[in-house]
């Protein structure tokens, strides 16, 4: 792909299979600098697009369709196609191109001519710098090591956008599922309310207790409404981070009911034996973060071997005059910075203070990225147990219960009102299993930003 990354194009991955949620940009290292890196360097599960710089635009990639909802790896799809953050970092990259580059130019020669008035004679100087000899090669190391710790960041700033985007899209399908569970449960209170008149026309209760459920009815359609509300207010949350925030055909984001209705049917990041021991050897040696803490040590460790290499100042000169004693005259020569004074110590302590900040930070990018993949799991680990016991201890007892209600009802054995709050209190249940669910999909979502890869990878090479 030719071109630079703030030129011709800007390179982004885009998701082929819709299943992993990482943006991998290591062609910004060499496809955008100068040629499409090798295949072998590719998962095979993505594939190269590229789009202007100068398109802003908003636009859906293909292969995404909103129409049959949103999922979380096309939301992933449609923010790094658009948002617009993320092609900011990715054309950034282009100031640290422009460092390479000129870190591998040469300095001009001077020529230097001298005219002949009166009787001086015609005289030129051609001077040519030449500790660049020694100094190139350090130049361009400390320079190409900058770009690619540049790179581990845009890449580390995509993993970050793909986290925050899978947890706006758990946001909502919880708000959905709220909504649709509140919609349920005013309908069953407005049910309970209207058999409490009923039965105080009939002088069955008191007009406290008919009152009691006309405010819980009140309550459940306030209820109702605020998750309606809640809704847009997440959908526009997820929009922003998709950069379809100035989208002005406004197309509706909804999550699958599938999703919205039911339990996950799949959790990437489970707790398997040995588990957290794995996932840290893995984010510490491939977490791009990490990556990029570890050439900020090489990128000053090679920039100061440059600065020890810059203690003296070489030029060569060659010297012509027009009419020597013998005629045309030439001869070489040196110019020569004698180190007496200035021996770079301002630039050598500051490149000896840049390595030791670059070890320190390393050290504690390793631990910050521990601490965070420790505290996901835990969090996942936590709405993992509290899925299952919900489900087993709460949500699955009060399904036999409403079924054994309504049988009771048929045989006339209970009465309706009985089989509306066993329904209510199931649907009370449902809804806090969504919330179970939810924190569930955003720490999955922490773990993988953590690990700087989705779970699954881990779980089908281990099958």
């Amino acid at each position: 792909m030719p071109g630079s990354v703030a030129g011709q194009g800007v390179c982004v991955y885009k998701l082929r299979a819709m299943r992993a949620p990482v943006v991998l940009v290591m062609a910004a290292l060499a496809g955008c600098a100068t040629a499409s890196p090798p295949a072998a360097q590719l998962p095979a599960q993505l594939s190269v697009a590229s789009r202007s710089a100068g398109d802003t635009a908003v636009s859906i990639p293909a292969g995404v369709s909103l129409a049959d909802g949103l999922s979380p790896d096309e939301a992933v799809a449609i923010a790094l196609w658009n948002n617009a953050d993320f092609r900011l970092q990715l054309a950034d990259l282009g100031f640290a191109r422009a460092d390479l580059l000129e870190a591998g130019l040469l300095r001009n020669p001077v020529l230097s001519l001298l005219f002949p008035v009166g009787p001086k004679q015609f005289e030129g100087t051609l001077r040519l710098p030449i500790e660049v000899l020694w100094e190139r090669p350090r130049r361009v190391a400390a320079a190409r090591l900058a770009f690619e710790r540049a790179a581990k960041g845009l890449e580390q700033y995509g993993l970050n956008l793909v986290a925050d985007v899978e947890i706006a899209h758990a946001d909502l399908a919880l708000a959905q599922a709220r909504a649709d569970l509140a919609a349920t449960a005013a309908t069953e209170f407005e049910a309970i309310r209207a058999i409490a008149d009923s039965r105080l026309r009939a002088g069955d209760i008191s007009e406290l207790e008919a009152q009691t459920a006309r405010v819980d009815a009140a309550r459940a359609r306030q209820e109702a409404e605020r998750a309606t509300y809640d809704v847009a207010v997440r959908a526009n949350a997820l929009r922003a981070r998709l950069g379809l925030a100035m989208d002005p055909a406004g197309a509706a984001l909804t999550v699958p009911q599938s999703r919205a209705g039911t339990l996950p049917a799949d959790d990437r990041c489970g707790d398997r034996p040995g588990l957290l021991e794995r996932l840290t050897r893995d984010a510490l040696a491939s977490r791009p973060e990490v990556r990029a803490a570890e050439i900020a040590i090489e990128a000053a460790g090679a920039r100061l071997g440059w600065e020890k290499a810059r203690v003296a100042t070489l030029t060569a000169v060659l010297d012509a005059n027009g009419a020597g004693r013998e005629g045309f005259e030439a001869g070489p020569g040196l110019d020569v910075a004698l180190p007496v004074f200035d021996r770079n110590q301002g630039n050598r302590a500051r490149a000896a203070a840049e390595m030791e900040r670059a070890s320190l930070a390393y050290v504690a990018v390793r631990q910050r990225v521990t601490t965070e993949l420790v505290e996901a799991l835990t969090l996942a680990a936590h709405a993992r147990s509290a899925r299952t016991a919900w489900q087993q201890a709460v949500v699955a007892p009060l399904e036999d219960q409403v079924r054994l209600a309504r049988r009771a009802f048929e045989a006339g054995d209970v009465s309706s009102l009985f089989v509306l709050e066993t329904a209510r209190r199931l649907t009370d249940a449902r809804l806090r299993a969504r919330d179970i669910d939810a924190d569930l999909a955003r720490a999955t979502a922490r773990v993988e930003r953590a690990v700087g890869r989705p779970c699954a990878a881990r779980g089908q090479n281990e099958r």
